[in-house]
């Protein structure tokens, strides 16, 4: 009854409205005009029902309407779109709508048109007559939007506006797909955020056309709130885009950090937006707009500063901020009232969509930009450093892209790096020097993968001529799209080359021998004789000992005796040199012997005893030997008699190693060498982190893990990390190496921890090194990590040697720790601080360097190992530090540390380095249940 009561009251405040139409001459519309649509919101006039006959919150308007044309006339009533519905600082729950509508005059027909929409009235208006219509309209302007359509206008605009929101909407979903399958074939975060990005536009378009209205996406906060939200997550995500392609940091350091609070922000009241809480919808329509246009500007300032990326990125993002910038005004009314108006914005927005798509499959820098973008700038720094820059050759587009280190060796003022067509490049190369260098391109363009070395002389953007080195290798497959390198400025070598030496200049002052520069003009004078020649380089065994023993007199005295023998041995047959300190060198031009019975004969002729002060004095050898045939040129035989010594080093010293190609895997000393190897090892996942369980001895479970590096060579196999760790040390690409080591352990340590959620948790220790301590960025990059993954607090260590723990360390390692980060100090009592020291860092574990067990004996009973250890136990228990015991190896150490009251030891006895699924295994195998968190 109360229903039939209330439809009774709206009826017949309806017939009230309308019979209170004002007259024609005010309110008057001719429904036979030649118009396919007239907006009435002119000739609208406010009626106000009598409070009791209100049924509804609702507004009333009345309007006459005549028919001056000979036939009847029919229109199709529908409520126009609230231009400023979407900033209204309490959000409306639907769109402008009409509730109902009546007429008194028994000639006028008015029924629903439920063909056009559940809202829409169709009236039909007898020729020559004047009828009063009432209209009850929620959620609209005062006066509202009113439109009356002939029927055939409102069915083409109907057909023409579906296939026109059609087109639009399948434009940005192919330029979503294009970016989602860029995204799944390479695996890298920029095409996911482009395809984020396009896919929030898509639904922002979807929703401002009505698609959502009255579904439940719409029911918290009405359809204004759902398209503001969709519109600040794309803002959001294009923000990002852009971060990650061109990263805030590089052009104000330390500026992420805001912007991550900025986008935090957006969603916040975008998510507010769409729960429908007043003025949200407005200010996030104003940080949608402000945001757009700033990463317009922002792409552009980059653009014009030499970023090629930026560049392909600007063109979809000045599209998006005059889309968002048109439809904001359109809502403020400054650019007209139009029903179309946001379908036309919206086919802007697909051209915008379309522009981004291009842009990330077709711009190499975009669509394989690296996982680890924030890699990129210490990197860059690491080249920098080394005086060098980065060389791209773009062959589909003919143009060179140099990095800003680059750059700034060649004098161009290019902040940002600088993009150069080839033959402007080639133009600016000496005219003697360009067969040189346009020869080894067109030699190794079709060679993917191969390097390459030459030297030119090249005009820089001041006039100078400088000589320039170029490293380089081929890179991509069939046509070689691009040739990427290493520029490096060689000026001052030449310089050295050019200035003739006196024979005192090229002779040691000590043993009489040539030096290292002595050697290097023999090695030119044989020219291609040198493919024939044998170089070996031997290096004194045990030297600082020696030295240390007998003194510099001493010293000296077995570098000149060692001289003696190799000049009087070989003489007439090959020339000796001292290389370096204590290395010798031995350039024997046309071998008679082979290599192997050569390095015999040398460690052999060094073996024996040399006499010193009446005292017999054993200074064995290590050799590295090479042969001609296997270098390309003399600095190459140079550099392969040191990786074969080095070779000869890691396999104990007192021996002969003939130079391998297999070796060349990890090029020793050569900084530009090394870092390419590793670079495109990290890229090719070549580089693993194994763990070696760390065992509590209270019930022997496992407690944790220390993550340790291993290079999984494609030729030499697994290389340990004293293979590579100390030449990263000396180049700068520790920092790297130790980023990724610490980023995998983070995501490996939560998942454990996710899996096996034991109490104590479990930990992970990651070895740092001192230049990752002062770089600039590792404590940004560590509090990034751990706010980023959901780990126990403390339960990733970051360990620290001893001499790397020095005082002015002090600072630092209080910082880390208070981001969350658990400190060991690693090796102790090998280093030179003293045990005093400890009190004074903030380490929470101490870890024992195995020597302490083995130099007295190991477990004999009358060693003094147990005193040793058990002092040191003592003072770490005494500061509140818990104990490491590195290399337990058997069952008897293991029970001598445990009984030393030891926390932890970790060794072979217990388990080698794992693999990550080896480790997961062992956890899941050695784990103490008892320690497991209860549901």
């Amino acid at each position: 009854m109360k229903t039939v009561f209330r439809a009774a009251l709206a009826w017949l405040a309806l017939l009230c409205a309308a019979a209170a139409a004002p007259p024609k001459d005010s309110h008057t519309v001719d429904f036979a005009a030649h118009d396919g649509v007239i907006e009435l919101e002119d000739a609208l006039g406010p009626y106000k029902m009598p409070a009791n006959l209100q049924p509804r919150s609702s507004s009333w308007y009345s309007f006459s309407a005549t028919n001056n044309g000979a036939r009847t006339a029919m229109r199709v009533l529908e409520a126009g779109p609230s231009a400023q519905a979407a900033l209204a600082i309490f959000p409306h729950s639907t769109r402008p709508s009409i509730i109902s509508l009546a007429s008194p005059d028994p000639g006028a027909i008015v029924e629903t048109a439920k063909a056009y929409g559940g809202r829409a009235y169709l009236v039909t208006v007898p020729p020559g007559a004047t009828i009063g219509l009432a209209v009850e309209i929620a959620n609209g302007e005062s006066p509202p939007s009113l439109l009356a359509w002939t029927e055939p206008a409102l069915a083409a605009h109907n057909r023409q506006m579906a296939i026109f929101i059609a087109a639009i909407a399948g434009l940005i979903f192919a330029a979503a797909a294009i970016a989602a399958g860029l995204a799944v074939m390479t695996g890298h975060k920029a095409p996911i955020w482009a395809a984020a990005t396009l896919t929030f536009v898509l639904l922002a378009r979807l929703a401002g056309s009505g698609m959502f209205d009255a579904s439940l996406a719409t029911h918290v906060g009405g359809p204004y709130g759902l398209v503001a939200l969709f519109s600040g997550l794309s803002l959001i995500s294009g923000a990002w885009l852009g971060n990650l392609v061109v990263p805030i940091d590089e052009r104000w350091p330390g500026s992420e950090r805001f912007l991550r609070i900025a986008l935090g922000s957006t969603a916040a009241v975008a998510g507010f937006a769409y729960i429908g809480l007043p003025f949200a919808t407005l200010l996030t329509d104003l940080l949608v707009v402000l945001g757009s246009g700033m990463l317009a500007a922002y792409l552009l300032d980059r653009g014009r500063r030499g970023s090629q990326p930026a560049r392909m990125l600007t063109p979809s993002a000045i599209v998006f901020a005059l889309v968002t910038l048109a439809t904001i005004l359109t809502h403020l009314g400054l650019l007209g009232r139009s029903s179309v108006a946001p379908d036309i914005a919206g086919g802007f927005a697909a051209a915008g969509a379309v522009l981004l798509a291009l842009a990330v499959a077709a711009g190499e820098g975009i669509a394989v930009l690296p996982g680890s973008a924030r890699s990129a700038p210490t990197e860059r720094l690491a080249i920098g450093a080394s005086h060098q820059g980065i060389y791209d050759l773009e062959f589909a587009s003919d143009e060179i892209v140099l990095s800003s280190e680059a750059a700034r060796l060649l004098a161009f003022d290019a902040p940002d790096g600088a993009r150069i067509p080839h033959p402007a490049w080639i133009a600016r190369i000496h005219p003697e020097d360009r067969a040189v260098y346009e020869q080894a391109l067109s030699e190794f363009r079709g060679q993917s993968g191969l390097a390459f070395r030459i030297e030119f002389r090249f005009r820089d953007e001041v006039g100078r001529l400088v000589w320039l080195e170029l490293r380089a290798t081929m890179m991509g497959e069939g046509g070689t799209p691009r040739c990427l390198g290493l520029i490096a400025d060689i000026g001052a070598r030449k310089q050295s080359e050019g200035q003739p030496q006196s024979a005192e200049a090229l002779r040691d002052p000590l043993t009489g021998l040539g030096n290292r520069a002595a050697l290097s003009h023999a090695l030119e004078s044989l020219g291609e004789g040198f493919l024939d020649a044998t170089l070996a380089l031997l290096d004194i065994d045990r030297f600082k000992s020696i030295h240390a023993s007998l003194g510099d007199s001493g010293g000296d005295a077995i570098l000149t005796q060692t001289a003696e023998r190799l000049s009087t041995h070989f003489a007439g047959e090959a020339q000796a040199f001292r290389f370096s300190g204590d290395c010798f060198a031995l350039l024997v031009p046309h071998a008679g012997e082979s290599a192997q019975a050569l390095g015999a004969s040398l460690v052999k002729l060094c073996g024996t005893a040399y006499t010193e002060a009446g005292r017999s004095v054993f200074a064995p050898v290590s050799v590295g030997l090479t042969v001609g045939h296997d270098a390309r040129d003399t600095a190459d035989l140079v550099r392969n008699a040191e990786l074969a010594l080095m070779q000869a080093k890691r396999d104990g010293g007192g021996c002969a190693r003939l130079y391998l190609r297999a070796m060349a895997a990890v090029p020793q000393g050569d900084a530009v060498a090394l870092e390419a190897e590793l670079r495109a090892a990290l890229d090719q996942g070549q580089i693993e982190v194994f763990y070696q369980p760390i065992v509590r001895l209270a019930g022997d479970s496992v407690a944790g893990f220390e993550a340790l590096l291993r290079w999984r060579h494609p030729e030499k196999g697994l290389v340990a990390p004293q293979e590579f760790i100390a030449h990263s040390e000396g180049t700068g690409l520790i920092v790297t190496l130790g980023r990724f080591a610490l980023e995998q352990a983070t995501r490996d340590l939560a998942q454990w921890q996710r899996f096996f959620p034991l109490h104590p948790p479990l930990f992970v220790s990651v070895n740092v090194s001192r230049r990752q301590l002062r770089d600039a960025a590792f404590e940004t990059q560590l509090r990034q990590l751990i706010e980023g993954a959901s780990i126990a607090p403390h339960s990733l260590k970051l360990e620290i040697t001893e001499n790397a723990a020095v005082s002015d360390m002090k600072a630092i390692l209080r910082r880390l720790r208070a981001l969350g980060a658990g400190l060991a100090i690693d090796d102790f009592g090998t280093g030179q601080s003293s045990l005093s020291q400890l009190k004074d860092l903030p380490f929470d574990t101490v870890k024992i360097d195995r020597s302490f067990l083995t130099r007295h004996g190991g477990t004999d009973g009358a060693s003094d190992s147990a005193v040793v250890l058990g002092s040191i136990v003592a003072l770490a228990h005494d500061l509140k530090r818990e104990v490491v015991v590195e290399g337990v190896e058997s069952a008897a150490e293991a029970q001598q540390v445990r009984a030393l009251g030891c926390e932890f030891a970790q060794g072979f006895h217990y388990a080698p380095p794992l693999p990550l699924a080896d480790a997961l295994n062992y956890i899941a195998r050695h784990y103490n249940t008892r320690s497991a968190v209860a549901d």
